[in-house]
Order: C-alpha cells, then structure tokens, then sequence
C-alpha cells in the first residue's frame, strides 16, 4: 500500500505545474448553484472550478475553443417532458449558432430526444446516473452557424402572384393585393414574419388572413343572419380560390377555420372537428421580436399568439428589465417570454388552462428560459391574487372578454370583475412599477374609480401594430402606477 502512496504523490508532485484548463460551470438555479459552489469549496477546488448562476438563453463561450458538458434536465411528468423536449430544440440551436470550435458533449436519460438538438452525433456510450439508464453522446465543432430557410426567409414580395383575372372575386383580390404591396415591404423592413393582411375589408368576404412564416391561416367570421348560408359558402370558397393563386401558397401550408360567435371559454376549448386529422396537434416554430414561439394552426380558434399584441408584447419586454415579472390570464405565455428575454428577474405565470400552461413552459424553453426562476401556476386569476403575497416590478393583465369553467364553478366577466382584478393586482405592484392592462371587449368602459386611485393612462394607439390600425381599437390598453408622494 506505501508503494502505490508514494507513487501518487510523486506523480502529483511531478504534475503539480501543469495549468488546469478554464473550468465554469452554470445552471438557472440559484439554490443549485449555491449547492455546487460549496461542494466545490469542501473539495478544495474554489480556485479551479468557478460556478456562475445564468439561463441557457444568455449563454456564449468564454474562448475560442473548447469542451461544452451538459446534463440538462430530464423532465419526469409529461408537462416537464414537452418543456424538456423543447429546451433540447434550444441547446442545440445556442451550441450551433455559438459554439463553433467547440466540442460537445450530452448526457441524457432521454435519448430519444437527442435528435431535437439537430446535431450529427459522433459517438454514443451507455452509462448509469445511480439507477437511471442514460447515454453520453458527442460531436464534433458544428463550424460556421446558417440557420435553414425552410421558407421562412422567403421573401414575401416575390411571392406575391398577378391576380388571375379569370379568378371569381375581382374586388376581394385587388383589395388584398393592395394590402400586401403595402404590408410586404413594411414587414420585410422590420423583421416581421407574423402579420395580419386582409380583415373583412370588404364585408362581403368575412374573413381574417394571417402570414406566420411560410404558412397562411384564414379564418371566416360569421355571417350576419342576413346572408343566406349558401351565399357566405358561395363567398368564402371564392375567396380561398383568390387567396391560394394570389400568395402561391400551397395546400399543406394553407389553414382554414369557422370562426363563431363563443360562449364562455369556446374560444380555447379544442375544436371538435379535429378529431384524426393528420395536422391535428401539430406545433410549429415561428418567430417574433429575436423569440421563438409553438403555434397550433388547427386544434383550436386561435393559434397561441395573438398578432395584435406584438407592440404589447415588446413594451412589456422593455419596462420587465430588471424588475419581477408577473402574468395574468398569461394563455401560451408570449408576455412571459418577451420579458424573460427583455431582462426580468424573475417570472410568474398564472392561467387557469393546464394544456396553455404547458405550452407556456414550453415556449420559455424553446427560448433557453426555465428553472426556479420561472414559475408557472394553474389557478384562477382572482383566487391566486387574494392568497398571492408576493411583490412584482411588472405586471401584465389581459383577461378573456368571458369565461366561465363548468369544472371549476369559475365564471368571469371582464366589464364587472375588472375593477376588483386590477385593484387586487395593484396590491401586489411595487411603488415603482408598472401595469399593464388589456382587453379585446369593444364596449368596454374603465371604472372611473380606478382612474383616482392610481395613474392611469391609455396606451392604445401606441400599442397597436401597422397591420391592425386600419381595422380600429381591436384591443384597448392602460398603463397603471401608484401615485408617488409628490403627486
């Protein structure tokens, strides 16, 4: 046993020269990191190894090459697996857009959900993390990043066709085509793949036309009960026709909905015509504002991003800088994202939709955001709000016009419930904050009240897009402050 003594300590000691590479290790959460900094303490290694607390969404290579290590999170019930899916979609995008010279190697009890990463692996080992099985696989540098077109790059312009003059609905096409000359460039100019083109500018055709990306989602809003059903069929068909020559835009990227009246929650409830379609439960990648977001084009009446709330979304990333980040009625939790990504603290999630919820965590995600620091709750707004003792920087309110859970026994009425919403909300805002308060009920009326107890201003005009502003007030907005001592 002396000689095998002797033998490690003279080889330490003819090593004890040589320099130890850079080593930093990080992780969202802070408590984890605290953890790791002390057990490298009691090891001896405080001035080898240094422990730094970032997001995935903020991380670069401290040189030029290098050895990146993962052990990312392995998601044990099914809500944290479609996050984890989507944070692997993520690491993958950072490590080839970042990383190149550097190595990469990824230990995952998830194997399966390697290939999200989009990286050529070159080797695969098996290994154990105590019972669970795992595999450690490797690449090589990714070399310079290019992100893939997959259409998404396409200029809009030169796909814009001549109208067929052959084609029923001459004023429908010239009306849209008329938009698009306009919208295109303006897009182009602003790095806007997700815009609204044609809302019922002709009353006659009643429908609502968005580009997001590559793709076209339409939807036909009722018809007045004046229109006999076989003449709005008539009418909708022709404008499809229009729509399919005019944009050159293919069937499988081309999204069709009836858009009714709701009742209650309808709105986010799954359509019952989905049932076995083979797009059915399909998300796709679209960007917006530096982000990325999953839209669903056919499950529900809504995609998960609500385009006139792209300017909304942008102020709310610019005043969460620095602040604690809170969102009600938060849906797929775009506000959320922008404010991560604008700098917030910390963020607070609520909805009372558990499938939205999911989508919310994943969408942060997708963007390199998660952990402790992100929290998402499944609770009615109001409830969560009266138990809630938390302080926050920033808070964003966009109530649904109604909503009522049979489940729950929740009913919600934005005209009655908004002054109790937003005086509880205030309660939790920080002297110095701001919030912000939206709705899309076209009679809505502020309470009066509201306007003495705090600073109120209207922000709507500034809020609306270019692609929304010929259509009117399609959503309303206030910013709220307490009144300062000098006030």
């Amino acid at each position: 046993m002396g000689t095998l003594v002797e033998a490690a300590v003279q080889r330490e000691d003819q090593h004890a020269e040589t320099p130890w590479p850079m080593i930093i290790g990080y992780d969202a959460d802070p408590h984890v990191v605290a953890v790791a900094r002390k057990n490298i303490t009691n090891a001896g290694l405080g001035d080898r190894i240094t422990i730094k607390q970032r997001q995935l969404a903020r991380l670069h290579p401290p040189t030029a090459e290098g050895i990146l290590l993962t052990n990312p999170p392995y998601g044990e019930r099914l809500s944290e697996k479609e996050a984890v899916k989507y944070l692997y979609r993520a690491l993958g995008r950072l490590y080839r857009q970042n990383f190149s010279g550097w190595q990469l190697g990824f230990f995952t009890s998830n194997p399966d959900f390697a290939d999200m990463l989009g990286v050529s692996w070159q080797e695969r080992h098996r290994l154990y993390n105590g019972p669970l099985k795992c595999r450690l696989l490797t690449a090589a540098s990714p070399g310079p990043f290019e992100e893939s077109d997959e259409g998404m790059r396409r200029s809009l312009q030169d796909a814009l066709q001549e109208s067929d003059p052959a084609l029923p609905a001459q004023d429908f096409a010239n009306r849209l085509r008329k938009n698009c000359q306009r919208l295109f460039p303006w897009a182009e100019a602003h790095n806007i793949t997700c815009f609204r083109i044609y809302d019922a500018d002709i009353p006659e055709y009643n429908v609502a036309i968005d580009v997001y990306e590559q793709w076209v989602h339409v939807q036909e809003y009722e018809p007045p009960a004046t229109v006999p059903s076989e003449k709005a069929e008539e009418r909708f068909n022709q404008a499809l026709q229009v729509i399919r020559q005019l944009l050159d835009v293919p069937h499988s990227q081309l999204f069709v909905k009836k858009r009714r009246k709701q009742r209650g929650n309808e709105q986010y409830q799954k359509r019952p015509d989905t049932a076995g379609k083979a797009k059915a439960g399909k998300l796709y990648e679209v960007r917006e504002g530096g982000s990325r977001f999953l839209v669903n084009f056919t499950d529900y009446l809504d995609t998960g991003l609500f385009l006139d709330h792209r300017k909304t979304r942008a102020l709310l990333a610019e005043l969460a800088d620095g602040k604690t980040f809170l969102n009600l009625f938060a849906y797929t939790g775009s506000a959320t994202v922008y404010a991560a990504k604008g700098g917030a603290v910390s963020t607070q999630t609520v909805d009372l939709s558990e499938k939205y919820l999911v989508r919310a965590q994943a969408n942060l995600s997708l963007n390199g955001f998660g952990g402790a620091l992100h929290q998402f709750s499944e609770a009615d707004c109001l409830q969560w709000l009266r138990s809630c003792r938390d302080q926050y920087g920033v808070i964003f309110v966009d109530p649904p016009t109604f909503s009522n859970s049979r489940h729950k026994n929740i009913v919600f009425d934005v005209q009655k419930d908004h002054p109790e919403l937003l005086r509880l909300a205030m309660n939790l805002l920080t002297w110095d904050g701001a919030l912000v308060f939206s709705t899309n009920y076209r009679k809505f009326q502020l309470d009066a009240e509201l306007e003495e107890e705090f600073v109120v201003k209207e922000i709507t005009a500034q809020t609306l897009p270019e692609d929304f502003q010929e259509k009117g007030k399609i959503h309303r907005c206030w910013r709220f402050r307490h009144h300062s001592d000098e006030e």
